[in-house]
């Protein structure tokens, strides 16, 4: 099942992928001290601001299969799974394919992109609805695909978090661990 265009008024739809390109384009205007690079495994090192990159820039035909949360004691964690599309089947992915993660802990909103032509292979009112039980994210909002080469889609979120996200093998997923800071 594909990603649903309903799910979002196109007013909406607008005025986010607006905010997406415009914090797309801004990136540019980071300094370095905000500029981080995820690691393979879990690191504990946490970010409430800035641009964090990883994955790997020659994955392609990536099929984005899921985005779920589960509730850990310290954070919550998202995972996006994924896999490879070749000849019309589907295979283990090496690695993620490139990400940006966007945090931007003012409009308490991460950005996340995506390239590696990905494919959007999930049940979307299924996620969006799993995240209504979240106590951090206060929505996802799956953007349509607008680029043939990349996705963008948004986690809003309750103020005061910092957010660790990595990638892991077997099978390739992303994780997002958010935490919300101790006031």
């Amino acid at each position: 099942m594909g990603i649903h265009q309903k799910m979002v008024p196109p007013l909406q739809i607008l005025i986010l992928t607006a905010a997406a390109l415009f914090s797309l384009a801004s990136r540019a205007e980071i300094r370095p001290e905000k500029t981080h690079l995820s690691d393979t495994k879990k690191t504990d090192t946490y970010y409430d601001d800035g641009l964090i990159m990883g994955g790997d820039r020659a994955m392609n035909n990536v099929i984005i299969r899921d985005i779920r949360r589960s509730l850990n004691p310290n954070y919550e964690r998202v995972v996006l799974d994924l896999e490879n599309q070749q000849e019309g089947s589907t295979a283990p992915l090496p690695r993620a394919p490139y990400f940006q993660l966007a945090v931007n802990a003012e409009e308490n909103r991460m950005i996340m992109t995506l390239w590696g032509q990905p494919k959007l292979n999930f049940d979307s009112k299924k996620v969006v609805e799993a995240f209504k039980k979240s106590k951090i994210v206060r929505n996802i909002v799956l953007l349509p695909r607008i680029e043939d080469d990349s996705w963008t889609f948004v986690f809003e979120l309750k103020p005061h978090f910092k957010v660790e996200i990595f990638e892991l093998q077997k099978p390739v997923r992303l994780i997002l661990d958010i935490q919300q800071k101790k006031s």
